[in-house]
């Protein structure tokens, strides 16, 4: 596992998914951007009235990125079909990306791939495709 921890250390080799049609519901537009998706939104601290920053898939994982009211970024990553598998952590945006932390573990969106590493070592490296919303 990637961003979940040690529990799902064998799905280590892809964490990141999510379907190509953006829920209507969980994307309306606001002054600032799109929602973030509602049930994305419940997970995160003072959530409610965040945007949609970005989303990103794998071939079995989605990664969410949303910016709460109080200005606060974070990304959710998740196994796709498995919304109970989501974990909510502080980001920021980078020169060239974006980057998020679970101690141990380190998430860098750096172009079209999300490095994971674990304590400063690499434990995974997957290509992401952008996406407009999670579903």
């Amino acid at each position: 596992m990637l961003f979940l921890g040690p529990k799902l250390l064998s799905g280590c080799t892809s964490i990141f998914d999510s379907a190509t049609t953006p829920d209507p519901s969980s994307t309306t537009a606001s002054p600032s951007g799109p929602s973030c998706p509602s049930r994305i939104a419940a997970e995160l601290p003072d959530g409610e009235g965040a945007t949609l920053v970005r989303a990103y898939r794998t071939h079995n994982k989605q990664i969410t990125l949303c910016r709460t009211l109080g200005q606060h970024l974070y990304y959710y990553g998740e196994f796709t079909g498995r919304s109970g598998t989501g974990i909510a952590m502080r980001a920021k945006k980078t020169s060239d990306g974006y980057i998020a932390w679970n101690k141990p573990y380190e998430y860098e969106i750096n172009g079209e791939t999300v490095t994971v590493t674990e304590n400063g070592r690499r434990i995974g490296k997957e290509q992401l495709q952008r996406v407009a919303s999670p579903s």
